[in-house]
């Protein structure tokens, strides 16, 4: 192999080397625009620390563009653009945050919120407004006064344990006489419930007891049924009171607003009941005297048999006349049909009359 081969091979090597360099520096490194189109994307930020040109811009933790350029706006916080690749869709409800690290880097990262399909992908002229995220240092900064309140509740927290402690020292050693005097108690309490589950037993142990007492709640059912009947009926009772006492209330009322006027007509009935009661006694009198004609009639029993005697002459008298009485009806009612049987101008007048 001579010198002019080996020199093309090596030449060749060198410039696919070169070629595949080139490549992955264009495909992996910081010039991803000479193959790859983008879009700006503007952010808004009250506070961009640690942002600059070139911050990654990452979705879902995959980088999808950087920082192109960074300024003050109007309203006193930062505005933010930066080159987004074209096949990355950026939704309206993503919100952009810068993350910091321990370094001092910082990159914004694109979190989803609440997704309610269908998504809506940003116009070119909107605006993601971004929040901080806060940098450690700075958030253990903020919990130092928290972290000297917390000692100083541990402090008093370790001194209440201490008397809890001496306490309970006391407590269990003997030295306190509350103790002891708990401590008894509760074994008179003890022997008390011994002494009831005893009995207990002795009742439940007996076969008739037990089976007075399934019989018992055997029988409950019915009572229960009954008393809901009872209660029904008490219920239906109250009703009908209440109704009755409702109608009478009905009655009375009328009464109480003329209660007046119906005293008066009772007070005046009452004193023409004792003027009649007052003349009843003037007759009662006037009858039981005997030179009254009444008085006579009531004692004097020759006065009631002459009425008696006169009544029945006129009883008799009656009923001779009835005779007469008939005899003048006929000859009336032929004096009414026959006026010409009457006199000589009805003998001499034989013309039949109209009644």
């Amino acid at each position: 192999m001579n010198d002019r081969v080996m020199q093309f091979r090596v030449g060749v090597m060198v410039l696919a080397t070169a070629i595949i360099a080139g490549i992955l520096v264009v495909l992996f490194g910081d010039l991803p625009s000479l193959v790859q189109s983008t879009y700006p994307l503007q952010m808004s930020f009250a506070d961009a620390r640690g942002v600059s040109s070139g911050t990654p811009v990452r979705k879902n933790g995959i980088l999808v563009g950087r920082v192109a350029s960074i300024s003050l706006n109007e309203r006193g916080g930062v505005s933010v653009v930066a080159d987004i690749d074209s096949y990355v869709p950026i939704y309206r409800d993503e919100q952009p945050r810068i993350n910091g690290s321990l370094l001092g880097d910082a990159e914004i990262s694109l979190v989803p919120g609440r997704i309610v399909p269908p998504r809506q992908r940003i116009a070119k002229e909107e605006v993601l407004v971004g929040s901080l995220v806060r940098d450690p240092f700075e958030a253990l900064a903020s919990l130092e006064p928290k972290f000297s309140t917390t000692l100083d509740s541990l402090t008093d927290a370790s001194e209440s344990i201490g008397k809890l402690s001496n306490n309970l020292d006391k407590l269990f050693l003997g030295e306190d006489e509350k103790f002891e005097s708990m401590v008894r108690k509760t074994e008179q309490a003890l022997e008390s419930f011994s002494i009831a589950m005893s009995n207990i037993n002795d009742v439940l142990g007996d076969p008739q007891a037990r089976d007075k007492m399934k019989a018992a709640i055997e029988v409950l059912p019915d009572v229960l049924a009954d008393l809901r009947a009872t209660v029904k009926g008490i219920s239906t009772t109250v009703d009908t009171a209440d109704r009755n006492l409702r109608n009478l209330e009905g009655l009375t009322r009328p009464l109480g607003e003329r209660g007046e006027e119906m005293v008066a007509q009772v007070d005046r009935t009452i004193g023409r009941l004792d003027e009649v009661l007052q003349q009843a006694a003037m007759f009662t009198k006037a009858l039981n005297q005997s030179e009254g004609t009444l008085g006579k009639l009531v004692r004097d029993p020759k006065v009631y048999d002459d009425l008696a005697q006169a009544a029945a002459n006129v009883n008799n008298i009656t009923k001779e006349l009835r005779p007469i009485v008939d005899d003048v009806r006929v000859f009336t009612d032929k004096i009414a049909r026959h006026p010409e049987q009457l006199g000589v101008r009805g003998a001499l007048d034989r013309r039949p009359g109209v009644k």
